[in-house]
């Protein structure tokens, strides 16, 4: 037999005060003397209340979740960037009574935004063949976009200053006598991927020296290790190799290796973002390191300030992290 539910009547009853009483302790709206407040919350200790989610939001007239679309399909649930700054949303949102619904792919974003089950979103690093941003702006829903700077946005924006980031990676390497430095980066589709290999390029024209870019489908080599074993093999004059993410680079390195090529000795290679395994493999990964968690925090803090002013809506604004390069193992000056 189904267990009852114990309902907010049935505290009511047994603390012998009105629904109201109790509905403003669950609240916690004043109204309510701190004698029977305490006598309120002991009673639902012991009869192991818990608060109806549904009923509760037709109330306050929201659902009480919090969506967070995630591009790349299941291939982003193993990629620290992106788990990274969830720990960081996971922060503030466990101190709030909202939850969490999180989705990876384009018909779980479509259904997560049709069916009106969150108040506000959090988007990770879009991609222009996975959300239509115009369709996005319609909604009138409060959004905050991470990881991604998007030029004349109607979102607020939380991102690295990726064109910063690349930057010293390349005039690291220029400076250890480099001249043949590749990028290795994301999806064209990425506004992120778009924004690293502007800067990429800006730096290289500057410097005067040939550009090699490596487009993949993902900030992951796995699945496309043959691609990047040809893109070694077809310019072994490469020294040096930047890439738009740690993930990126790690698996360069391990490709490297089959290859028996020697890291850094033949080729320096430098991630992006300094997640936590960057210092745990051998040798570590030379990266450039931006707060992740902090963006994390910052992006759904400022979501929270949209719900609670909804006229605030159209004073977006973006918040752009600064990089830093960190020299670790996996860069050297070129010998020859």
């Amino acid at each position: 037999m189904k267990k009852k539910q114990i309902s907010i009547k049935d505290i009511a009853k047994q603390a012998n005060v009105s629904t109201a009483s109790v509905s403003r302790v669950i609240s916690n709206k004043p109204g309510v003397g701190e004698e029977t407040k305490g006598r309120i919350q002991q009673i639902m200790r012991e009869m192991n209340y818990k608060p109806n989610i549904n009923a509760r939001s037709l109330v306050k007239n929201n659902t009480g979740n919090i969506g967070v679309i995630v591009p790349g399909g299941s291939n982003t649930i193993h990629n620290s960037f992106f788990l990274t700054i969830i720990e960081g949303i996971s922060r503030v949102i466990d101190k709030t009574e909202y939850n969490l619904v999180i989705s990876f792919t384009t018909k779980q974003h479509k259904k997560l935004l049709d069916t009106n089950i969150v108040d506000g979103i959090l988007v990770f690093a879009p991609r222009e063949n996975e959300i239509d941003l115009n369709w996005l702006s319609s909604l009138n829903l409060p959004t905050v976009i991470i990881g991604s700077f998007i030029e004349n946005s109607k979102f607020d924006c939380i991102s690295a200053d990726e064109k910063a980031g690349v930057r010293l990676s390349v005039e690291n390497l220029y400076q250890k006598k480099h001249r043949k430095i590749a990028l290795i980066n994301g999806p064209s589709t990425s506004y992120q991927s778009q924004i690293y290999e502007q800067g990429y390029k800006n730096v290289i024209n500057e410097l005067g020296i040939n550009n090699y870019v490596l487009e993949l489908e993902e900030f992951d080599i796995k699945g496309q290790e043959n691609i990047v074993k040809q893109f070694l093999k077809k310019h072994q004059d490469i020294t040096g190799i930047v890439c738009s993410s740690d993930n990126l680079a790690l698996g360069v390195m391990n490709i490297a290796k089959d290859l028996g090529i020697s890291i850094p000795q033949q080729l320096s290679i430098i991630g992006s973002d300094n997640t936590p395994i960057t210092n745990l493999i051998s040798p570590k990964l030379s990266t450039t390191h931006v707060d992740l968690k902090q963006m994390g925090e910052t992006a759904v803090s400022r979501l929270f300030i949209k719900l609670k002013s909804p006229t605030d809506h159209k004073h977006n604004i973006n918040c752009i992290f600064p990089m830093n390069y960190i020299e670790r193992e996996t860069t050297a000056f070129l010998n020859n």
